[in-house]
């Protein structure tokens, strides 16, 4: 089941609101989201379910016996068991295809991919490795467990939220009026994004970036504005995701972590992962970085490091090896980046010894602080920079056919076979410019920005409680009745779109 389809928009999710609102103790809350929570994974087939139950009943006693005992084999058994069931179901394709292929017989193996095992199967491992280091207890409630586990908020796209965030909520919650509102404000907006925005953007990027073979006949304009329509639409449609799932989570009493942080105002790659689906990077930091040494280990060794990061993932997003090519060219971003810092702080260590015991005049004065818009210009070229690795890097991600990359990336930098643009290209552009400026400005912190600055102006009083209430209302209704309207009908166009 999708966030986007009629019958959890307009059946599953006001049942399980009104059901969850209803109930007055949190035990009965728990066990409104534990019943939805399967009804949610059934809808995607039993088996799905069974599986689901079967690790999430596996996690808890393994907690419980690591708590107790202090046993690794209670962490690393599990540990093989999910990563082992993750592996056949998601990567069984991949390897057989590739093993075969050594022996010139490619073998090929079609299983279905069991909703949300990536990230059940992280949050599981997070639990048991937490309790390991005793970052929290182990859960004694099979109730409260199997919620944490199973809670469709969290199913499709994250954020990876783990036991220690959820843990306080799970044992003791109430939702007050305010969470309500704003978990069906922000669940509308993202509904908005994903089914007016992200979507259309991905039908544009069909168009201009396509997928079946006819890459060869677009030519380049048209390749770089596909790009950047599947750069959008690649974060709209993830951060859409995670909106909708922080908003249920609101409404439901629990406090989720930020997922993305507009990471496409990063002032650098390494800043692009810290604002881009921020529960899976700390989550590689966390359980794969740090307890390999970091960057407390000699270079070669944190360099070492950081590949089996980037390795991981790369395979972790997709099974075929453009992903793996994808975690390798942010490792070496990554790498390149993290040499040049050095470097900086050398010289500007270098720089300050010089500078020692030299007095500066009487009359000197510090430096005034730079203004906003001189900050804005200085990081201008860092953002370009990272905007153009970023971009380039979906090119990556988007193509699993080697050739048909080879072909975008000849057309992206030497020129297309198809020329330098078309009639048809332009029209595109022309027809969907104002859609396209209004995407963009959504990729921004600009109404995150006016948002803010509305509530500020409430709550210093400047604003009625009445205009305020109204305008999240407003807003409100006009997401979801927008976003309805996309799903229902497929001649649908937002309301920026104008066809000239």
């Amino acid at each position: 089941m999708s966030f986007t389809l009629m019958i959890f928009l307009l059946a599953f999710l006001p049942a399980y609101l009104i059901f969850h609102t209803l109930v007055p103790s949190t035990r009965g809350k728990n066990i409104v989201l534990l019943v939805f929570s399967c009804l949610f994974y059934a809808y995607g087939g039993i088996p799905c379910l069974l599986l689901l139950l079967a690790d999430a009943l596996l996690g808890f006693q393994a907690g419980r016996l690591l708590e107790k005992t202090h046993h690794k084999r209670y962490l690393v058994l599990p540990i093989i068991v999910w990563l082992g069931l993750l592996g056949v179901f998601k990567y069984a394709g991949f390897f057989g295809k590739n093993i075969g292929a050594l022996f010139g017989d490619p073998l090929m193996v079609h299983l279905a991919l069991p909703m949300g095992i990536s990230f059940y199967t992280f949050k599981l491992i997070s639990y048991l490795a937490d309790v390991w280091q005793d970052r929290c207890p182990a859960e004694k409630s099979p109730l409260s467990f199997l919620c944490y586990v199973t809670t469709f908020h969290q199913v499709l796209q994250g954020p990876i939220v783990r036991y220690p965030d959820m843990r306080e909520a799970l044992h003791e919650r109430t939702v007050n009026r305010e969470a309500m509102i704003s978990g069906l404000v922000r669940f509308s907006t993202g509904l908005f994004k994903k089914a007016v925005l992200a979507d259309y953007c991905g039908t544009l990027a069909d168009t201009l970036l396509p997928l079946d073979g006819s890459i060869g006949t677009v030519p380049k304009a048209g390749l770089w504005i596909g790009s950047v329509l599947f750069t959008m639409q690649i974060y709209l449609d993830f951060s859409a995701y995670s909106d909708m799932a922080i908003a249920l989570g609101t409404m439901s009493g629990f406090t989720c972590p930020e997922n993305f942080n507009y990471p496409y105002a990063a002032v650098s790659v390494k800043d692009f992962w810290r604002r881009w689906h921020i529960s899976l990077s700390s989550f590689f930091r966390d359980y794969v970085y740090f307890p390999l040494g970091g960057s407390r280990v000699s270079p070669v060794r944190t360099v070492l490091n950081l590949l089996i990061v980037w390795l991981l993932t790369g395979f972790w997003h997709g099974a075929d090896w453009n992903f793996i090519l994808w975690g390798l060219y942010y490792f070496a971003f990554v790498v390149l980046e993290n040499f040049i810092r050095k470097r900086k702080l050398q010289q500007a260590d270098a720089s300050v010894r010089d500078l020692a015991g030299k007095t500066p005049s009487a009359g000197a004065a510090s430096a005034p602080s730079r203004s906003t818009v001189a900050r804005i210009l200085k990081e201008f070229p860092a953002r370009l920079y990272t905007l153009f690795v970023v971009n380039l890097g979906w090119v990556i991600f988007r193509f699993t056919d080697f050739k048909e990359l080879g072909t975008v990336l000849s057309g992206l930098f030497t020129g297309a076979a198809a020329g330098g643009t078309s009639a048809f290209v332009g029209m595109t552009v022309k027809n969907n410019i104002f859609f396209l400026l209004f995407a963009l400005l959504c990729c921004s912190p600009l109404f995150l920005r006016l948002g803010q600055a509305i509530r500020k102006r409430y709550e210093a009083g400047r604003l009625s409680a009445g205009a305020w209430y109204g305008l999240r209302l407003a807003l409100t209704l006009l997401c979801f009745v927008l976003a309805l309207t996309a799903i229902a009908g497929s001649t649908f166009r937002p309301f920026l779109y104008n066809t000239f």
